[in-house]
Parts: C-alpha cells; structure tokens; sequence
C-alpha cells in the first residue's frame, strides 16, 4: 500500500497544480439562509455603529415615489438604505476585515463588526458601498460569482467625519408607512408579518413590503434605544 507521504510528494513533483475556486455568489447565499431572521440587516448595522462607540445612527430610506399620485411615500418603491454612525472610522485593519468573509473581528468587545452576519447585507443589494471618512470601499462581482472590491480615496468634498453603509435595492420592496406603532411596539414581529407581500394587480410576482412602524418599533425597543 503506497503511503500517504509519497502519494503527495509525487503529486507536487509531477503533478500539475490548479488553485481551488470559490463561488463567492454560492458562499454569501449560504450565509444569507443562516441570517434570515427578522431585521438581520438593521441589527448587523447597529451592532457595527455599536462595536465603533457611535453616539448617533441615521437609518435613511430614499424612495421612488408611487404612481397614485396621493402625494406621500405610502407604497413608494424603495431604491437605496443608507446606514451612517458618527463612531470610530475605519482603521487599516478593518477595510481588509470587511473584506474577507467570515473573518470577523478577534476583539471579544465587539459584537459583531464585520463578521459573517455582515454580509447580510447582500439580501438587499448586489453591490454595497462603504465610506468612511476619506476613504471609500465598493463591492463588486466577476464573472457573476466572483466577489472583488475597489478602495480608493474620496475627492475632498465627499470626506466626511462619519461612516455610511449605502446598499442600492437589488430588488424591488415596497414601504409601507401607514401601519401604526402601536401595533408592532409590544411583540417581536413573526418574519411573515416582517416582510408583507403585496401583489401585483397585474402580475402574480410578489413584492416584499417593509414597514416603517417596524422599523421604527425595533429602533427604539431593547438596547440600541440610546443610538
């Protein structure tokens, strides 16, 4: 029986050597089937302005107006999130943690800085964006399963004090802002409940509503109350 050892020392002096390729687009699918749970994405967002001791958030939701002319953002299609904390900017250390999946953060402080649950962000948008103070990190995909990165300096009048995380919808949800407070304040929304399906009068697609009384009810329950 050949042993191991020289089945691996024959493999690297006569074999022919191919690197091991990972689908990227395959691998943050998996982590999404792991965090799918309701507000996923607002909590990993907290927690990273949290772990950077930020004393202000700012969760803002631009919108593509509806068509019924009423006049208000009530079933207005949502185009882009935009997350922004006044905590610590990025270090050297944290633009290449962001950047490799699963890394994470070896601080036992932190509660979830750019971690796996980061890429939570990729339910909502193909290529998110990072800015953080003078320097800015955008995701991208090769070949459609190949996941890169561009960094580059921002000009000086885009530098800022404060760190965004900008996510561009890769798919179309729905707000809907005329659901009360009240109602979601006193309970943990069921994910059924979370994420409403509206229907199309023409179409039998499903859109996904998010509900701002939702949000609004999570951003001010629990511990994050004081962000």
């Amino acid at each position: 029986m050949v042993s191991a050892d020289i089945l691996l020392s024959q493999a690297k002096e006569c074999g022919s050597e191919s690197a091991v390729t990972v689908n990227h687009r395959m691998l943050i699918d998996k982590i999404l089937a792991r965090y799918s749970s309701d507000f996923v994405v607002c909590r990993e967002l907290l927690q990273n302005a949290d772990d950077v001791s930020a004393t202000s958030f700012c969760f803002e939701l631009t919108c593509e107006m509806s068509r019924s002319g009423r006049g208000t953002s009530h079933n207005s299609s949502i185009t882009e999130i935009r997350a922004i904390n006044n905590g610590k900017l990025f270090t050297e250390t944290d633009w290449k943690r962001v950047a490799s999946i699963a890394e994470g953060n070896t601080d036992i402080e932190s509660i979830g800085q750019f971690g796996v649950g980061f890429f939570s962000v990729f339910s909502f948008s193909e290529k998110p964006i990072i800015m953080s103070g003078k320097q800015c990190m955008v995701f991208d995909w090769k070949n459609d399963d190949s996941l890169t990165t561009y960094r580059y300096k921002l000009p000086p009048a885009q530098q800022t004090d404060s760190t965004s995380i900008i996510l561009k919808m890769r798919s179309k949800y729905i707000l809907n802002t005329e659901e009360t407070l009240i109602e979601q304040v006193n309970e943990i929304i069921p994910h059924s409940s979370t994420t409403d399906n509206m229907v199309s009068a023409t179409k039998t697609e499903v859109i996904p509503t998010i509900s701002l009384s939702q949000i609004k009810a999570y951003f001010t329950k629990g511990k994050y109350k004081r962000l």
